[in-house]
């Protein structure tokens, strides 16, 4: 009963180097993934500042849209909204619709064109 277990003890230390490449690819590609995780958060948080121009603060942009997108089933918080502001926490998909149409289609156009 031991024997398998050596063997297998055996066949995990041996090192191989096909190993050491492939994490090298998977730490460049979750590199790659987490720099366009951070691209679409500014790109949203900057949608939140274009839906409420008037706002002259973080705080102001947080209240007013957790404002807007408050419903009965699922409150928005002032605080959630400040961390999506400053790209700490990624929104839920619900909220990304109701943020672009408040924004406005020029929002729309510069996604589809790939500005900013």
């Amino acid at each position: 009963m031991t024997a398998p277990v050596r063997s297998f003890q055996q066949a995990v230390s041996v090192r191989n180097p096909q190993v050491n490449i492939r994490s090298k690819q998977v730490a460049k590609s979750f590199q790659k993934l987490m720099t366009r995780e951070e691209a679409q958060r500014e790109w949203f948080a900057g949608l939140l500042w274009k839906a409420f121009p008037e706002a002259t603060s973080e705080n102001e942009v947080a209240e007013l849209v957790a404002e807007v997108l408050t419903t009965e089933k699922r409150p928005v918080t002032s605080r959630g909204v400040r961390n999506w502001l400053r790209c700490e926490n990624t929104p839920h998909f619900r909220y990304f619709l109701p943020v672009l149409a408040m924004a406005g289609a020029e929002a729309v156009f510069q996604m589809i064109d790939g500005e900013e």
